[in-house]
C-alpha cells in the first residue's frame, strides 16, 4: 500500500473534519472506500448519486490531473502521490 496524501474542500472537508490527511491505498477506488468505511454513509451520499455515480459537482485529482483521464477509479497510485478531490469550477 502506498502513503498518499489527501486534500478535500467544501462538504467533504467539513464531513471529514480536516482538509488533509494521509491515506494508504493502492487505487483512488481504495482511497474512497476507506474514507467511506470510516466516515459511513454520510460521505457516500454527498460525494455519489444513486446510481453510485460520482456526482457532477466532484472532481477527483490525482497529481494535478482529473482521474477522467487516467484510469479512472482504478488509477494506481504511489508514494506521496497527492489525491486531491474538490468541487467542479465553473466559469463564465
Amino acid at each position: 500500500m502506498s502513503k498518499i496524501e489527501l486534500v478535500t474542500f467544501t462538504n467533504i472537508k467539513q464531513i471529514i473534519g480536516k482538509k488533509q490527511l494521509e491515506v494508504f491505498a493502492d487505487t483512488v477506488e481504495d482511497v474512497i472506500n476507506k474514507l467511506i468505511e470510516q466516515y459511513g454513509n454520510l460521505l457516500r451520499e454527498e460525494l455519489f448519486d444513486h446510481e453510485g455515480n460520482l456526482k457532477k459537482i466532484y472532481r477527483i485529482i490525482v497529481n494535478g490531473r482529473n482521474i477522467n483521464l487516467l484510469e479512472g477509479f482504478q488509477t494506481k497510485l504511489k508514494d506521496d502521490d497527492m489525491v486531491v478531490i474538490m468541487p467542479a469550477i465553473a466559469g463564465g
